[in-house]
């Protein structure tokens, strides 16, 4: 592991664990909320059910950590970044195309 790489984990696993201790745990009320509004973000966006489970949990996880950082959420949900990157490439393709049919967001 080369030292740059070690540099980035440490700064990952920072955030991480500062996040926790600021956060010592999320009531469930807020992480329905949460839930909630991401699936009404998903079926405003999604009338072709083009968004996969996986965009679905990223969306959910970068409001719950409120961060859109690739290395964060690929540390979070487990996957490698290049993957959490496409993945919000794709989110911004569907977006795109929403606002190109003009569908009301609201």
């Amino acid at each position: 592991m080369k030292q740059y790489e070690i540099l980035d984990n440490h700064k990952i696993n920072n955030y991480l664990s500062e996040w926790k201790a600021n956060h010592k745990f999320i009531e469930m009320g807020q992480l329905r909320r949460i839930k909630i509004h991401a699936a009404r973000l998903i079926d405003t966006i999604d009338d072709k059910k083009s968004v996969s489970p996986a965009l679905h949990q990223l969306i959910e996880a970068s409001l719950v950590l409120e961060t859109i950082d690739s290395k964060i959420l690929a540390v979070y949900l487990k996957r490698p970044p290049a993957i959490i990157r496409s993945e919000f490439q794709s989110i911004r393709r569907i977006l795109g195309e929403c606002e190109r049919n003009s569908i009301s967001f609201y």
